[in-house]
Order: structure tokens, then sequence, then C-alpha cells
């Protein structure tokens, strides 16, 4: 539930409300901020449930993590929750900056945690590069920023060039996060169900890389922002912009074989791309943190049934 939520705030959100605003009457984009408002308002009460459980899960001894491991998770997840959800339900006014701020060194400490507790377990090898790619992605996203704060206050001539550099290098990080994942899952192809999920699979890259070319050559459509605005992402010039259409097709095509698998532990870790990829690269508003998190949850508690399976 978490998961679709947030790829329906993400496409109501941050794709068809940016896209209609000269082009649709205003009582339609009203409608559609109501539906994206839901839509928001669901995937973080979801979340919020799912990361609980996961906490409570991750938190106990039979995972095998050590006794540090298992406290330091649970003292900043169980802080990052309640703040959350009192930001969730409070009036948006009374959401200040300060309060972003403490949910953003939270939410990335703690995916930290989960990556340190993911690799301590040994889990398998395509899991455990997943979990360092997230741990990049979101260590360089979040250094990028503070290298732009703190160097434009200096007046630091070489600020832009170092904070692209984390910024890109991250980037590159997120994108490869789907590839490590896909190699984890492994498809029944002589089933029918496994014939089944390489279909839709394929059906749903298709669609996706056929959407990024057709608004690319759609003269009111600028691409660069519309990729930008729905998930954050700016490594390449404007002219070849319509290349995220191929890592992003096998990011959904990866999701949706994960998803549709028998297994429920790589059903788990179709549930956590899902929700890393909606979520966009280095997230900042409160509700993509906690998506964030929970998809890098996710991913490690899948890592570790796998290897506890395995032995």
């Amino acid at each position: 539930m978490a998961g679709a939520a947030a790829l329906a705030d993400m496409v109501i959100n941050r794709l068809l409300v940016p896209l209609g605003s000269d082009a649709w009457s205003a009582a339609t984009l009203l409608e559609l901020s109501r539906w994206g408002g839901f839509a928001r308002n669901l995937s973080v009460v979801s979340a919020l449930v799912a990361l609980s459980f996961c906490l409570v899960s991750l938190s106990s001894p039979r995972t095998g993590v050590s006794f540090s491991g298992r406290a330091a998770i649970s003292s900043f997840g169980w802080v990052l929750v309640p703040i959350i959800a009192l930001m969730t339900f409070l009036p948006r006014a009374l959401t200040r900056v300060e309060l972003v701020l403490v949910v953003a060194g939270l939410t990335n400490a703690l995916i930290l945690l989960l990556v340190l507790a993911g690799v301590q377990w040994r889990a398998t090898r395509p899991v455990a590069v997943s979990l360092m790619l997230t741990m990049v992605a979101a260590l360089s996203g979040m250094l990028s920023m503070v290298v732009t704060a703190v160097g434009g206050r200096a007046y630091w001539e070489h600020t832009e060039r170092l904070s692209n550099a984390f910024r890109w290098s991250g980037e590159l990080a997120y994108l490869a996060v789907p590839i490590a994942i896909g190699l984890a899952i492994s498809i029944p192809w002589r089933e029918a169900r496994g014939k089944a999920a390489v279909m839709l699979s394929a059906l749903t890259a298709a669609f996706v890389a056929t959407s990024m070319v057709l608004s690319k050559r759609a003269a009111r459509l600028d691409l660069p922002e519309l990729v930008y605005g729905a998930m954050r992402l700016d490594l390449l010039p404007d002219d070849d912009f319509v290349l995220y259409a191929i890592p992003l097709g096998v990011g959904s095509a990866v999701t949706m074989a994960a998803i549709l698998s028998r297994d429920p532990i790589r059903r788990q870790l179709g549930a956590a791309l899902l929700l890393f990829l909606s979520a966009g690269y280095a997230p900042r508003t409160p509700s993509a943190l906690l998506i964030s998190v929970l998809g890098v949850a996710l991913l490690a508690r899948a890592g570790i049934a796998l290897e506890q399976r395995v032995r």
C-alpha cells in the first residue's frame, strides 16, 4: 500500500499537476490536487505502519544483528516515527524548517544503520551491493546539500564543483540500484507465472520508455523539468535526457518482475525498489524521506531473510 500510494503521489503531484498547470482547467487541477493529497497522506500513514513493523522485526535478536546495531536502529527509528506522525497530522504551518532538517538527519542516519546491519549479516552479494549503493546515494545527496550550504556562505570557489561531484556520483548509485536488485531476482521462465512476469515487465519498461520519448518530442513539454520534478535527476545534458528511459525502464521492469514473484522475500525486494524509486533521488520532503528509509529497511530485511534461508 505504501509503495502504490507513493507511486501515485509521484505521478499526480510531481508529474500530472505540473504538466497540466497551463493547459487544464482550475477545476481539473483542484480535483487532481485532492487526489494527490490523499495519495500522499495514504503513503505516509501506511509507510509509518510498515516502518514500525520493520523496526520491531529488525530489533529482534533472531535477526542476528548485534545488540549495538539493534539498539541504534531502534533508537533512531522510534524517534523518527512519532516526529513524522506529528508532522503528518498537524497543520503544515506548524512545520518548521528546523524540524525538517532533524527529520533529514535522522533519516540518513537510520539508512546508514540499516545498511550496516544488512552488510554485517553478510547478505547475498547482489543485495549487499544494492545496500551499499543506497547508502552512497543517500550520503552523496546529503553531502551535496551540505557543501552547497556551507560553501555558499563561505564564498568558496570550488563549492559548485564539489557539490556536483557528490550529487552526480550519488545519482549514478541511485540508478544502479535496480540493476543490482535485478541480479537477486530469479524468474521461473518455464512456469506460467514466470512468463507473465516477463511479459508484464517488458510492457511496463516499454511504457516508461515510450512515454519519455513522446514527452521529448512534444513541443510544449520540457522533459528535463519533468524528470527533475518527479525524481530529482539532472546528470545528463538536456539534449540527452531521453536516455534516462533506459535505467528507469530497467527499474520499472525489475520492480514488476519482483512483485509478481512467487517468493515472498523477492516480492519484498520489489516493494523496496518501488519505494526507493518513488521517493526520488536525494529527497528533501518528510514524506519522501520516510518512503526512502522504508525502502532501505525492506531491502535490509529481505537481505537478512535471504541469507538465513541459504544457511
